[in-house]
């Protein structure tokens, strides 16, 4: 009798609740079909996403905000203090530690360290943006987050020929683990950042320099000359359709984008004394580039459409000589800072912000030349390369895949000059850093 009662009041209750279920099987239904539907978007996305990112990210703890890494001023050029930066940020990281905000050198002295005019990281490039991009992967720290001022640990970096690779490494991991993790400050002194041995792959030097942008200042300059190449290109766009006798191209090719090809032009006194000696040294013969070679090799990429700009980013010593921008071919028009008119946005900077400016409107252009025993021409490469693989292109052999580079001191197969990207499997920062003719397409 009782189980009979309690068979009726289970079916009494669970009546009721049949709708329930069926609207809850309705809306899981839908939920399928909606995850079918957006899905594809959502892997449109994420393909999109840096190919830097470690897909373990989030396993990791993150960079400690409350332990420091402090290095010397960093010195030199542009590319070699990036370099050195990214070094020291990667060596923090290691440590697992954030690095306090370093400074930068402004003027350009090699021997004459006295002469040195430091500046701060942040009137370069945005301190908070580094930190928001390189999020999860390194971090820069203010001085003022440093709550215990008592003595840093010294960290002495090693050199000569008995101070090597594994020796510094063994260092590191030492300082990771042992009575240096005892300190808010790991101080390191001895060699520069940029002559420290090097342990990174080339894909951690590019993530810390994805994350670098310039501070707004900078920037609007850089804009600034980047719209003045373009109105250039716009004048001989319209000027060439005069010519015809057309008031407009039948293609409409007048109302496409402007494009622009920006090579670095190493055709200075004392570069070409040094790469001679440097060709002569270590027996290769694909160094030096004189302007007739280069203005030949840049004529034979065909990836634009003439007329075109071509911007060339050339030593300072070099813009009284008119000649720079003459010779040459027919379709392709010479410009440097002193023709474009914008000499007053670099004479009024220092050193190291001129060559910041210059940097980026050869990195935007629509095809990089440059020399591939120059830093600044390789980090220029490593910025496009970067780029290309954020898009799913891993190679720039054949077809014009767009942010074209190539190599006027290099052959390619076709005669011309070579196409570049860099190798984002390299093991170390080595070619990079001092040059190479060993180079390719992909």
């Amino acid at each position: 009798m009782n189980l009979l009662l309690d068979l009726k009041h289970l079916k009494l209750i669970s009546l009721p609740t049949r709708p329930v279920i069926c609207k809850c099987l309705l809306v899981v239904i839908g939920l399928i079909v909606l995850r079918a539907i957006v899905s594809p978007f959502l892997a449109i996305n994420l393909s999109e996403k840096s190919f830097y990112e470690p897909p373990t990210l989030d396993l990791f703890p993150g960079v400690r905000k409350d332990k420091f890494v402090e290095v010397p001023q960093i010195i030199w050029g542009l590319n070699n203090q990036k370099i050195a930066f990214a070094r020291a940020c990667l060596t923090a990281k290691f440590l697992n530690r954030s690095l306090l905000m370093p400074s930068l050198s402004a003027s350009l002295f090699y021997k004459e360290v006295d002469l040195l005019q430091p500046i701060p990281f942040d009137k370069v490039f945005d301190f908070n943006k580094f930190n928001a991009r390189c999020h999860g992967f390194a971090r820069l720290a203010w001085y003022s987050e440093v709550s215990n001022h008592t003595e840093p640990y010294k960290l002495q970096k090693g050199s000569g020929r008995r101070w090597t690779v594994e020796r510094d490494l063994d260092q590191l991991q030492e300082s990771k683990t042992g009575e240096a993790d005892n300190y808010q400050v790991i101080h390191v002194t001895g060699k520069h950042p940029f002559l420290w041995p090097d342990h990174w792959p080339v894909k951690d030097y590019a993530k810390v320099f994805d994350c670098l942008a310039l501070a707004p200042e900078i920037e609007t300059e850089v804009v600034k000359v980047i719209s003045k190449i373009k109105d250039a290109g716009e004048k001989a766009r319209h000027e060439a359709a005069i010519s015809h006798n057309k008031k407009r191209i039948d293609d409409g090719s007048l109302n496409l984008p402007v494009q622009y090809i920006a090579v670095h032009m190493r055709i200075e006194k004392d570069w070409m004394i040094h790469c001679k000696k440097w060709e002569k040294r270590s027996n290769l013969k694909e160094i030096c580039s004189s302007k007739g070679e280069i203005i030949h090799k840049v004529s034979q990429i065909t990836d634009l459409r003439r007329p075109v700009v071509v911007y060339l980013a050339v030593a300072d010593s070099l813009l009284e000589d008119d000649s720079v921008t003459s010779g040459w071919r027919v379709g392709m028009i010479a410009y440097e800072k002193k023709k474009l008119g914008v000499t007053d946005i670099y004479k009024r900077q220092p050193y190291l912000i001129k060559s910041a400016i210059d940097f980026e409107v050869c990195a935007r252009a629509d095809v990089f030349v440059g020399n591939s025993f120059s830093t600044f021409s390789n980090l220029v490469v490593l910025s496009r390369t970067e780029r290309m693989y954020k898009l799913g292109v891993e190679s720039s052999c054949g077809e014009d895949v767009g942010l074209s580079s190539y190599a006027y001191n290099v052959i390619g197969d076709d005669g011309g000059p070579q196409r570049w990207m860099t190798d984002m499997l390299d093991t170390s920062l080595q070619r990079i850093s001092y040059g190479t003719n060993n180079i390719s397409c992909h």
